[in-house]
């Protein structure tokens, strides 16, 4: 069973009901649970983490998904609970419209602890083994390089008159659809041109 713990009540009693979970307010019903999931904005963590700690104890799993935040955040929990994160590589929106599959990072204290973790988080997609930072590193340098992608295909656009109401649509469908596809290894014969016309332009060394 899933237990929820918010401040808005409306809102946690509302994703309740779509995961069959309890909505409460209370830190108190911590003590039902196993794993702790905290999910929540950097800002208001350190926070929470005061107010839960009277809470914890030794069997509990606490599980940090919140990109922004890393270890030494949760240093006052050392030695009461577990302390463990699980890292998504993807874009929440995108996974959600598209099913695609979200890479997962495991980063726990002990060997026991990464396992358990990577049980729940393997219903959800792929699960490696690694350093939390890693994600971090991956998602702001894919997030950088996806948005100068897009203002670059943008200006070109504009640059050949094309109606600006099209302009969403070649970046959605048709870069996002490329990049996937060059992911994936199946770019075909078209977009092996555009590489090597990229590579002898001098406009990329990574291809």
């Amino acid at each position: 069973n899933m237990i929820l713990i918010d401040k808005d009540l409306r809102q946690c009693g509302l994703l309740a009901k779509e995961t069959a979970g309890l909505a409460t307010s209370e830190y108190s019903a911590l003590s039902l649970s196993d794993y702790i999931i905290i999910a929540l904005p950097a800002t208001v963590i350190p926070e929470v983490i005061q107010k839960i700690k009277s809470f914890v104890v030794k069997e509990h799993i606490l599980i940090n998904i919140s990109t922004d935040t890393e270890k030494p955040v949760f240093e006052s929990l050392k030695g009461l609970c577990k302390l463990t994160a699980a890292k998504i590589i993807g874009h929440a929106q995108h996974m959600a419209t598209t099913d695609e599959l979200p890479l997962i990072i495991i980063d726990g204290e002990d060997p026991d602890t990464s396992n358990k973790t990577a049980n729940i988080f393997a219903k959800l997609g792929t699960v490696c083994f690694g350093d939390e930072k890693t994600v971090k590193n991956i998602n702001n340098i894919a997030s950088e390089e996806g948005i100068k992608a897009a203002l670059s295909i943008k200006k070109r656009l504009e640059e050949t008159d094309v109606p600006s109401e099209y302009i969403s649509f070649a970046i959605r469908n048709v870069a996002c659809g490329t990049m996937n596809a060059y992911a994936l290894g199946d770019g075909g014969p078209f977009a092996q041109k555009i590489i090597k016309k990229l590579k002898k332009s001098g406009k990329t060394d990574s291809l």
